[in-house]
């Protein structure tokens, strides 16, 4: 069974007056014992316009083709789709019986002109049909510019991909190229499709990413995790880290979309919430969590469905008013995130200056705390991201640099593959790029 532990980082709070607090949760997907797993869909939708020629680009993203083909089992359906200012349906959805056959299609192809985008993602999406009801759907999307065909708005773009992942349960990652492409439409792109979103600076990374989304096709033990989020009596408000795409069903309850979750990975995610005024002493209810979602057994899937209320007690005495410092690092690369997000906004509007304050002004309180075993992950972020403002934003991809930390931090996953350029890589990822 999967371990889900929900905490607030204050239980008691000061009675006669507002108080805000923080709830971190903690998901880890259950050990897929099954070796008979069912089998999947796989899609590669793949820029093939002129600017992907450069450096190579392309042949190392055809390379990384022919591995992913090479690793999915004869009765997976593979399917490939490229796209410049035209699509093409390179191989159908298909299972893999002839896999000679599909890598001397692969090896054959080269670049073109223009990037339509949405073109390419559409007639992706439709070779998904192919595949029968209830199997896993898992698409790769890879671009090296900006959409200049097709749709190109970028709220338009994001429901395209939330569209798919809602009605047709298709998980759009995004893979980013070089220094042209659109960092902010990838990331929520991959959020609205509870996917994954990658920034590759060089043609080396290709391999190592493609690797990752193999495995997260391969091995999920958790599928469609969802988060209701009931507002209790104490409960005067709460807002997210911007880490999960949060819908409204009909009756008004919050949902945030989680997505698959792979053998053994942990999720993290952190809410603030502000907790009512309450003149009498006592515990009351806060905030409830419901969780659903789908196991993978060794008989198949089982719909499973947790639910977890969250108290808060009201104290006279400050001296009770005592932090639960396990869920600190949680909480703070979930602030760093959103923090950093605040900062690109700033640049965006020439407000370098204030950027750095606020970046500064983080970096200070978190090495006030002197723990740095729980806050060290944030404190690299932000370092990082100063040190580049100051370097030069644009020289060092500090903007490219800053939106995937931002993303990665936020979605707090441990099987995500880390594929930014610096040396370091969080503590709580599982895998580096020597691991891959």
């Amino acid at each position: 069974m999967s371990t889900i532990t929900t905490k607030l980082d204050y239980e008691k709070v000061l009675a006669g007056q507002e108080n805000m607090v923080h709830l971190a949760t903690r998901i880890q997907a259950p050990l897929l014992e099954t070796k008979n797993r069912k089998p999947v869909a796989f899609a590669i939708c793949l820029d093939r316009s002129g600017s992907m020629n450069s450096e190579k680009k392309f042949d190392y993203a055809l390379k990384a083709c022919e591995g992913v083909v090479q690793n999915l089992r004869t009765n997976d359906l593979f399917s490939l789709v490229t796209f410049d200012d035209q699509m093409e349906v390179v191989v159908p959805m298909s299972t893999l019986d002839h896999k000679e056959r599909i890598l001397s299609l692969i090896r054959e192809l080269h670049t073109g002109g223009m990037t339509n985008l949405s073109g390419g993602w559409k007639v992706a999406s439709d070779e998904f049909k192919k595949a029968e009801p209830g199997m896993l759907k898992r698409m790769l999307l890879l671009t090296d510019g900006i959409a200049n065909r097709g749709i190109v708005d970028h709220r338009q773009l994001i429901t395209l991909v939330g569209d798919g992942m809602r009605n047709q349960g298709i998980r759009t990652s995004c893979l980013g190229f070089g220094e042209s492409y659109p960092e902010d439409l990838l990331s929520d792109m991959a959020t609205h499709a509870t996917g994954n979103f990658y920034d590759v600076d060089t043609k080396d990374k290709l391999p190592a990413v493609f690797a990752a989304e193999l495995e997260g096709a391969l091995r999920i033990s958790m599928e469609n995790l969802r988060i209701r989020v009931r507002e209790e009596e104490f409960c005067s408000s709460w807002s997210d880290f911007g880490g999960l795409r949060i819908t409204e069903t009909e009756d008004g309850i919050k949902e945030m979309l989680v997505g698959d979750l792979v053998s053994e990975e942990v999720r993290s995610f952190a809410l603030e919430v502000k907790v009512k005024s309450r003149n009498s002493l006592g515990t009351g209810n806060l905030i409830s969590l419901d969780f659903a979602y789908d196991l993978i057994t060794e008989t198949g899937v089982e719909a499973k469905f947790e639910s977890q209320t969250l108290q808060v007690s009201f104290v006279e005495d400050m001296k009770e008013v005592e932090p639960d410092e396990s869920v600190l690092s949680i909480v703070s690369n979930q602030r760093a995130s959103l923090i950093i997000r605040h900062a690109i906004e700033r640049i965006d509007e020439g407000s370098e200056r204030e950027a750095l304050d606020l970046l500064n002004h983080e970096l200070e309180k978190l090495e006030a705390i002197q723990r740095p075993e729980l806050t060290g992950d944030s404190i690299l972020l932000i370092r990082s991201t100063i040190d580049r403002i100051n370097g030069g934003w644009t020289r060092t991809r500090g903007r490219k640099f800053a939106q995937y930390g931002v993303r990665s931090y936020a979605k707090m996953s441990s099987h995500e593959y880390w594929c930014a350029e610096d040396s370091f890589s969080p503590s709580f990822k599982q895998f580096s790029d020597d691991e891959l």
